[in-house]
């Protein structure tokens, strides 16, 4: 009898075999993504304890902050060490600039020979002519009138320091009537650092004692020599936020100075204020709507924030409003808002008597903050992709551009901090209707 064949069993569907490494491969992809994900850092007690005294304790001690300087690197990592502590995720968006390092120069009359510094901005150069001086509040046309074109024209900072004229429109007047150098003698009190044009000609101050010598050349042939270089540096915004908040507010303040400057109230003060208002939102539902931005290089040009909004021009479109905090410190002036039309009556429920003001930035910025109580900040390019702002400021109080400006009232800038959340919290409980700033635009991020 034929031996039957047994019977085989059947071969297992494809879905029995690949179901097991589905899963396998499910849980490893879900633990790879758990942990690699970006995580809130936990909100550490000590960091919600501190207070804005003790934090200008701390940031005052790494002296001035411009960009490329010790004391600013040190200021950029014990920022995002306080705002870390706070329960936000920092994130460095780098911020690169050319900016002007005096090397030193000289200033040459005959048989004498003083050592001379660049004014902040200036670009240097060689160049020799006679010395011109010119008495304080001349015109261009004046200027002229006396015999600058082509020559150094020689200034009293006394004579000078009464004027409406800030220190760069004086230079620039200068330059306009033809000198081809400038010495400033500095022989006021307060000593200022106000920016000028990077105009490629020798444009330099002496102090008082060598001033009074070379006043005493005026009308003499001088050779003037300023060497200054110009080098690439690299700074950062310190973007802070939650890992699942939208930027419906952006509240924000530069962290920068301008040399030889500690810069307590331009602009530790807006620092500190920003320190406080994350503080007091830390775990709260307003930080799930809340970007704090430290924006750098301000104070040579507004780059931070210029590369802040050119990167995130999409996001920005979820932006109810830009809070700008900038010298609010010292009490020059009342606390004051310059806002968009839509927010200064929202701005007027938070804080019946405001004080309102008009911020007009110049048209064509070129080197920092122009002239005037109000000037230009870091508000000023979500302007132009249609961001409403509110720059919030005390006015320009004397110290402005100097080495003397050394102190802040922390009490101004928690009250600066506590009128910027409230104005944030109104703004989101109003209505509200999404332009599209990057309309008629084809550039990228549009």
């Amino acid at each position: 009898m034929p031996r039957r064949a047994l019977p085989t069993r059947p071969a297992r569907p494809l879905w029995q075999w690949a179901l097991p490494l589905l899963a396998v491969l499910g849980v490893a992809g879900g633990g790879a993504y758990l942990g690699t994900r970006p995580q809130n850092p936990p909100v550490q007690a000590a960091a919600q304890a501190r207070t804005v005294a003790g934090d200008w304790t701390e940031l005052q001690a790494f002296g001035p902050r411009p960009v490329g300087e010790p004391g600013h690197a040190q200021a950029l990592d014990w920022t995002q060490e306080q705002l870390e502590g706070l329960g936000y995720r920092v994130t460095r968006q780098p911020v690169t600039l050319e900016r002007p390092f005096d090397l030193g120069g000289t200033l040459t009359v005959g048989d004498l020979r003083v050592p001379v510094r660049a004014l902040y901005g200036a670009g240097g150069g060689e160049q020799s002519g006679r010395l011109v001086p010119l008495s304080g509040g001349l015109s261009r046309e004046e200027m002229e009138a006396r015999g600058l074109r082509g020559q150094i024209a020689l200034l009293r900072c006394q004579d000078w320091e009464d004027g409406d004229l800030s220190r760069g429109e004086i230079v620039g007047r200068a330059i306009q009537a033809g000198a081809l150098g400038l010495v400033w003698v500095q022989d006021c009190d307060l000593a200022r650092l106000e920016r000028v044009a990077a105009t490629p000609l020798p444009l330099v101050w002496v102090g008082a004692e060598d001033g009074e010598r070379v006043w005493a050349q005026a009308g003499e042939n001088a050779d003037l020599v300023s060497n200054v270089e110009r080098r690439e540096v690299t700074g950062a915004n310190l973007i802070a936020a939650r890992v699942e908040a939208k930027p419906e507010i952006v509240l924000g303040a530069h962290l920068d100075s301008v040399n030889a400057s500690p810069g307590a109230n331009d602009n530790a003060s807006g620092v500190l204020a920003v320190l406080e208002a994350a503080r007091r939102v830390a775990g709260t539902p307003l930080a799930g709507q809340t970007w704090f931005v430290l924006f750098d290089g301000e104070e040579d040009g507004l780059y931070g924030s210029r590369t802040f909004v050119n990167a995130h021009r999409f996001l920005l479109r979820q932006t109810r409003t830009m809070i700008n905090l900038d010298m609010v410190g010292v009490g020059a002036e009342p606390l004051g808002v310059a806002a968009h039309a839509e927010l200064r009556p929202i701005a007027q429920r938070v804080r019946p008597g405001i004080r309102l003001f008009e911020d007009s930035p110049p048209e064509r910025e070129s080197f920092g903050r122009s002239s005037g109580v109000t000037g230009s900040s870091d508000h000023v390019p979500f302007i132009g992709w249609g961001v409403r702002t509110a720059f919030i400021h005390r006015g320009v109080d004397e110290n402005y551009h100097a080495a003397s400006d050394r102190t802040l009232s922390p009490a101004r800038v928690t009250d600066a901090a506590a009128f910027a959340l409230a104005l944030a919290r109104k703004t989101l409980d109003m209505p509200w209707t999404p332009r599209e700033p990057c309309e008629g635009f084809s550039s990228d991020g549009c």
